[in-house]
């Protein structure tokens, strides 16, 4: 009688270490397959990340070219309004400036 009760508790361990095994196998396929998903998703948003920077960066440059062309115009127009004086009135605005620096 006692080996019949022995023998049943070792069939039922046999049965509860396969269960225990199964288990872990399907365990063990869940996680790989949830990295496998991780790592797909984590590619995509790598990629959507870097396409984002790049339009930035692009969008960027663009505007300060932009700017950089504006700041080159006003220039110029400044430059040339500067060339249009003619030399009488800027002798006058130099002595007025000279009178204002040197005593006397």
């Amino acid at each position: 009688m006692e080996k019949d009760i022995l023998s049943e508790v070792i069939e039922v361990e046999r049965e509860i270490q396969k269960c225990l095994e199964h288990e872990k196998s399907r365990a063990q396929e869940w996680l790989d397959k949830v990295k496998k998903e991780s790592a797909g998703e984590f590619a995509r948003m790598e990629q959507e990340l870097a396409e984002a920077f790049d339009k930035v960066l692009t969008d960027a440059k663009h505007d300060a070219a932009v700017r950089a062309a504006e700041i080159v115009k006003d220039a110029e127009a400044q430059a040339a309004r500067l060339r249009a004086l003619d030399d009488g009135l800027l002798t006058r605005i130099a002595v007025n400036h000279l009178k204002r620096i040197l005593p006397g």
